[in-house]
């Protein structure tokens, strides 16, 4: 029985360090649509696992780019902006927003090698409105 234990609190353990270093994006609506896994280099996936994005820093900027090459925004705060400054997505505590329960991810797919990263244009003024693009389609946009 003490071994059942033991080998049940080293099972919790693991799994929660697996999942430290990884940020849920919720939408709008307070629901958890991606995630930034930050043990694979900062990789956007969405909650199916299907990488899509990833971060990269531009002097004091952090900026979005998709695999496909395309620059999507920013993330700053905790909030990811699109190109105009208004939010698209945010971590938990962000916002002022109700966030709804997690669901359970999907297995992570292979991530594609990034690719060279454009020029950045000048940040927008970040809006304190929500873009009327959701998260999950402003992240397919940077879908290889």
């Amino acid at each position: 029985m003490k071994q059942l234990i033991i080998l049940c609190v080293a099972f919790f353990t693991t799994a929660v360090s697996l999942n430290a270093q990884q940020i849920s994006l919720f939408d709008s609506d307070g629901e958890a649509r991606a995630y930034i896994d930050y043990d694979e280099e900062a990789t956007i996936f969405m909650w199916d696992g299907t990488p899509v994005a990833f971060l990269e820093k531009d002097g004091s900027d952090v900026c979005v780019f998709g695999y496909n090459g395309k620059f999507l925004g920013w993330y700053e705060d905790g909030i990811i902006y699109d190109k105009k400054g208004y939010a698209v997505g945010a971590r938990k505590g962000a916002t002022s927003m109700i966030t709804k329960i997690e669901r359970i991810k999907g297995i992570q797919r292979i991530t594609p090698i990034k690719p060279i990263t454009p020029i950045t244009p000048i940040q927008s003024i970040f809006k304190s409105s929500w873009s009327s693009t959701s998260l999950t389609e402003f992240l397919y946009i940077g879908k290889k």
